[in-house]
């Protein structure tokens, strides 16, 4: 009891952030709430346990009010469907903004095209949106990510009208995001945006990976380093080793650089956007350096839960924040990491049995590298260890190799970053400024040939689910009346939709859904030059694309391992690129697509039972789902169908067809 009693002394703060974590949920997390504040008293200290169940009481009310304001707001906006809004614009989003309504309103989400910034405030009508799940686990979850941001609801823009644009802290953001802006210039210039190089440096030392091609993003996706796209610790803490390295160089006395560290660190992670994690590592940098100019003892465990308090208690959401946990897991597993590997004999080099003094200095460089090898390795693994859960939970995929990334790239990474700042420094600056920004490109161009090496080998980056079974189907709607249709696993895929509707919705709810395609076929003359082929083709270089129009006259057969496909073009109709019709035989049943074929197109097919039938509408001759015999029919998704064309629905079927499958699913007597 005396040594629990010293451990929670030495961290007075730890016992009220487990309270907080267990009374923002509410429910039986208030367990956790009632255990901290009982150990608290078992351990007779009062003002602690007064602190903790102040804590919890506070946040857990505050969560339980906002839930309340939250349900009210969106029970109003969905009884009357369009409601007037007034509040400050927080963030942009790529199709709308975020806007809080004040202290004691809600956050909503505005979905339109708007030429707001953050700070502005405005008055607006907007039409109440019914959330959307994603229909594959893994695929971005708009409902979930509401969620961690503390979003009650999401709203099409009716009409809005600008009011002005007051001081307040999301101005102070807005300000300093255009610093990054000017600042993101001299990184790259007009003219320069294709090159990754210049992309990889704009997103590690700016935070800005507005520039970053898919290509690029994928490539440190796939590596397992995406954190370094989003300004965080790591970022804010080599900034910080940076300028005091370079502040001592200079004969800058301690005593003036801590003070100064405090305003320089603060402008960057101002102007990089406070996201979550930089906003943790600056405070934790903050009380750091305030304790050193005091003249007082820090303590690690207690300074972490002092940041995670400072952003829980006003804004409780961050608890369902896949950052904010990424960010305080991951460090709290640094900090162990690194005491393990200071108690840790040494693997090579020097016994440790002789004293530092007797060391020559070959033995002392030695047994530097060999602290730092060991660290590095200790380190990236326990960071690894604790971020796969997270992951698992939150993006239902799992880097394998991104523990063995960050160990090759740490390294690298404070070189990058110190030539990106002295890239900004320098730039415009004749000679000097060419030179620092050609050593800057070369190091962002060794990192990026790093983490896609590191990417590219096998099952580097996986999905949570197990591969999907070879005879089953996925049909999933990309909204608008769009979608696409997988005939079997290492089958045929149909239509992917445009570029942005393939990135955002087709592969990433094929690699999810556990489905790899054997061939594409694009059957929609709507899309031009392919659509989102391409970006499929990013992911599976080998795939082979069928477009409805280059069909031959007497059709195609693909013999893949899900079965025979047999696609068969219109050739009744007069108007070239009508959509074909196909026919999957596999050993377990046979199913027909139509899709949007014509009537005359299907009437060769009809006579033959099927097992499936996927039917869309022709515009002229549809086909209705009587006309097939077939035990189910799917019904895809029709751009004139009002009730589709938000539909966002995922269905998987597995053949034999021998039980009640849930979806847009008709059996034969439906008509």
């Amino acid at each position: 009891m005396k040594q629990l009693r010293r451990w929670v002394q030495g961290a007075p703060l730890f016992l009220p952030l487990v309270a907080v974590c267990g009374a923002i949920p509410g429910s039986w997390w208030w367990g956790l709430a009632v255990a901290a504040v009982l150990v608290a008293l078992g351990c007779r200290l009062w003002r602690i346990a007064i602190c903790t169940l102040l804590c919890a009481a506070v946040a857990g009310l505050h969560a339980l009010r906002l839930d309340e304001k939250a349900r009210e707001f969106c029970e109003l906006a969905e009884l009357h469907e369009v409601v007037e809004l007034r509040g400050t614009v927080e963030r942009t989003l790529q199709r709308g903004c975020v806007l809080s309504t004040g202290w004691g309103g809600v956050r909503v989400v505005l979905r339109g095209k708007t030429l707001y910034t953050p700070g502005d405030e405005v008055q607006v009508r907007a039409q109440w949106q019914e959330p959307r799940a994603a229909g594959v686990r893994g695929v971005f979850d708009s409902a979930a990510w509401m969620r961690g941001q503390g979003i009650a609801a999401s709203l099409d823009i009716v009409e809005s009208q600008k009011l002005g644009k007051p001081l307040s802290l999301h101005t102070v953001r807005y300000w300093g995001l255009c610093i990054r802006e000017k600042l993101a210039l001299r990184l790259m210039p007009p003219g320069t945006e294709q090159e990754p190089a210049r992309q990889v440096l704009c997103a590690l030392v700016l935070g800005d990976k507005s520039g970053a091609e898919a290509e690029t993003m994928e490539d440190f996706r796939n590596g397992g380093c995406l954190h370094a796209f989003a300004v965080s610790g790591l970022h804010v803490g080599l900034v910080s080793g940076i300028l005091w390295l370079l502040l001592r160089a200079l004969r800058v006395r301690p005593v003036v650089i801590r003070p100064l560290l405090l305003v320089l660190v603060g402008a960057y992670v101002l102007m990089t956007g406070c996201a979550v994690p930089a906003i943790r590592a600056y405070v934790m940098l903050a009380v750091l350096l305030l304790g050193h100019i005091l003249r007082r003892r820090v303590s690690l465990l207690n300074t972490w839960s002092f940041a995670a308090l400072i952003l829980l208690v006003p804004e409780p959401c961050q608890l369902y924040n896949a950052g904010f946990l990424l960010s305080f897991g991951v460090y709290a597993a640094i900090c162990v990491a690194t005491r393990l590997c200071m108690q840790e004999k040494p693997w090579f080099g020097p016994d440790d049995y002789i004293p530092v003094s007797l060391r020559t200095r070959g033995e002392m460089r030695w047994s530097c590298a060999e602290l730092a090898l060991r660290g590095d390795i200790i380190v990236s693994l326990s960071a690894w260890l604790v971020s796969v859960p997270i992951m698992l939970y939150f993006f239902h995929s799992a880097n394998t190799s991104s523990f063995l990334t960050n160990i090759a790239i740490t390294p690298i990474l404070p070189v990058v970053m110190f030539l990106g700042l002295l890239c900004l420094c320098t730039a415009g600056i004749p000679w000097l400024g060419g030179a620092c920004a050609w050593l800057a490109q070369k190091s962002a161009a060794l990192l990026l040939a790093v983490v896609a090496w590191f990417g590219e080998l096998p099952h580097a980056y996986l999905p949570a689910q197990p591969p999907a079974p070879e005879h089953s189907l996925l049909v999933q709607g990309t909204g608008y009346g769009g979608s696409f249709t997988m005939l079997g696993n290492h089958g045929l895929l149909i239509d992917c939709g445009n570029d942005v509707t393939a990135e955002l919705k087709t592969v990433p709810t094929l690699f999810h859904a556990g489905y790899t395609p054997a061939a594409l076929l694009l059957t929609s003359s709507r899309v031009r030059d392919g659509g989102g082929a391409a970006v499929l083709q990013r992911m599976w270089p080998q795939l082979p694309v069928i477009r409805a129009a280059e069909l031959p006259a007497e059709g195609l057969v693909l013999e893949t391992q899900a079965g025979r496909f047999s696609i068969y073009p219109d050739t009744r109709s007069h108007t070239p690129g009508q959509p074909p019709v196909v026919e999957w035989e596999s050993s377990v049943g046979r199913v027909l697509y139509i899709g949007n074929a014509s009537y005359a197109a299907c009437q060769p097919f009809m006579e033959a039972k099927a097992d499936v039938v996927v039917l869309g509408e022709h515009s002229r001759q549809p086909v209705q789902a009587g006309d097939v015999e077939a035990s189910r029919v799917l019904l895809l998704p029709v751009v004139h169908d009002a009730a589709a064309m938000a539909d966002d629905a995922h269905l998987q079927l597995v053949l034999p067809l021998d039980t009640t499958i849930p979806g847009k699913v008709l059996p034969r007597d439906s008509e």
